[in-house]
């Protein structure tokens, strides 16, 4: 083999190791997004949510301790769980707890994902009282009003709908959610599955927060995600911000994973929502 040949292949080894790098790449990154909106009150203008999904019993560092770091830095007003904090399969509540005391000094707010409520009868009430001895309100079909500086926002909660795949949308399409928007009010929807957006968008929230899409679980860098867990081949809502019929969508990529193959160009997310008036 001649000089050129040997150099062209040592370039051709090295380019693909510096590819392999940035698509295995696992460490957690916090995405922000600033959401501007004339409707919300003043007293909200800086409002910091953190919002954290489909954990699925991975573990950052010891104690989620990188968690806790990204949190700290971030200073949110509340943290917001978009569900799948368990996994039907690995059900390790050691990582779940280490979570929930990583972050038990914010006021958390969350919603069930199909992980979750896939856990069956004895797992899934475990599940609840641990949310409920750290003091977490789970909305469950329910709806809050927060306050600061003498303002209020509605923040609601969708439980997951008992379906999977195509039936989903089909089964929420026929019997719909179970919250609505407050009248006068600005109103954020926490969501689990990003993919049923083309309904939820129908009730008129100002601002949906979801989950569930895994980023696509292989990204085409800058352009989209390959595949959602509901195994569609390029899912029309894996990650950032969405927007129809005057809903706005954020979709968070996640954390952990629920299929034996990994995330590629898909590292970890947090996400940072900040909202201004």
């Amino acid at each position: 083999m001649t000089r050129k040949r040997i150099a062209v292949a040592a370039i051709a080894v090295l380019l693909l190791i510096v590819v392999a790098f940035f698509a295995f790449d696992n460490r957690l990154m916090l995405r922000k997004y600033t959401v501007k909106d004339s409707k919300l009150p003043s007293g909200f203008d800086g409002y910091r949510i953190l919002f954290v999904t489909d954990l699925h019993c991975e573990y950052f560092g010891e104690g989620q301790e990188e968690i806790a770091a990204f949190a700290e830095k971030f200073a949110p007003d509340a943290v917001f769980f978009g569900g799948d904090m368990m996994d039907q399969d690995l059900r390790d509540f050691e990582a779940v707890e280490q979570l929930l005391m990583a972050l038990s000094d914010y006021e958390i707010y969350a919603v069930w994902g199909n992980h979750d409520r896939w856990l069956g009868r004895a797992d899934f009430t475990r599940l609840q009282e641990l949310y409920a001895e750290y003091g977490v309100n789970v909305l469950w079909d329910d709806t809050v009003i927060l306050e600061k500086n003498g303002d209020k926002i509605a923040l609601s909660g969708a439980d997951d709908p008992p379906s999977w795949n195509n039936g989903s949308e089909e089964y929420l399409r026929e019997n719909g959610i179970a919250v609505t928007p407050v009248e006068g009010m600005y109103n954020v929807l926490l969501f689990h599955r990003a993919n049923l957006f083309d309904v939820i968008s129908d009730y008129g929230f100002d601002l949906v927060i979801s989950g569930h899409m895994h980023g696509g679980q292989v990204r085409i860098p800058y352009i989209c995600g390959l595949v959602s867990p509901t195994r569609q081949w390029f899912p029309k809502y894996t990650s950032g911000v969405y927007q129809k019929d005057g809903s706005k969508l954020i979709v968070g990529r996640g954390l952990g994973n629920s299929v034996d193959f990994p995330r590629i160009f898909n590292p970890p997310q947090l996400v940072g929502i900040v909202l201004e008036k």
